[in-house]
């Protein structure tokens, strides 16, 4: 029989946010306890959670925790969003304004992959540090990992484990607070074809 770890990916509840403006890189998280309690029937109570050090994730962590039993909660920085930078809190369209011209663009995605914003990074740059932190996280004897992060960390995710490539996988939908799970085998059970990770379900709703 092949030992598996369940992996749960959450996004994030929905953030304070003004109309036609960038959110600022760390809002508060806009927390509805129904709408908790409906996504935490789908998570199994002992799991092992890890969040975003951003607070929308540790605060939807924390309204998780009152109807789920977790082992523990734990902040890992590699889980972060992308940094959008200088452009945080500012108008949609003035940032556009800087983006229009550019010869490249994505049909799905305000910017393309390569691209950083001032002081930030770019979904490229967001891909590589998941990809690692994925390849050297220890999912073995975890009957369960739930990760609570963010919608570009999610699409990371499944760029690495199914190799998509980046400028496909920005264009995959992760709602606030829908999950997707994965299932993983053990190490030293991948031998054969297909790698290690099995996609269950992609941004389930409840």
């Amino acid at each position: 029989m092949i030992k598996s770890t369940k992996l749960i990916l959450v996004r994030h509840a929905p953030v304070e946010k003004v109309k036609g403006y960038i959110p600022q890189n760390n809002p508060n998280a806009v927390v509805n306890l129904d709408h908790i309690k409906k996504l935490s029937s789908y998570i199994p109570n002992k799991s092992f959670c890890y969040t975003s050090p951003l607070k929308r994730t540790i605060q939807t962590a924390k309204a998780l925790s009152k109807f789920v039993k977790f082992k523990d909660i734990l902040v890992e920085k590699d889980l972060v969003e992308q940094n959008f930078g200088d452009w945080a809190g500012k108008k949609i369209s003035d940032v556009w304004e800087g983006l229009k011209n550019n010869k490249s663009q994505h049909n799905f995605s305000f910017i393309c992959p390569e691209i950083s914003p001032p002081n930030g990074d770019s979904y490229l740059d967001q891909c590589n540090r998941v990809a690692n932190f994925i390849d050297n996280f220890d999912f073995d004897n975890k009957k369960s990992v739930v990760y609570i992060t963010h919608s570009g960390t999610i699409k990371a995710i499944l760029s690495h484990i199914l190799n998509i490539a980046p400028d496909k996988s920005i264009g995959i939908e992760i709602s606030h607070l829908s999950f997707t799970s994965i299932e993983v085998i053990d190490n030293q059970q991948n031998k054969n074809r297909g790698g290690r990770f099995r996609v269950l379900k992609v941004n389930q709703q409840f």
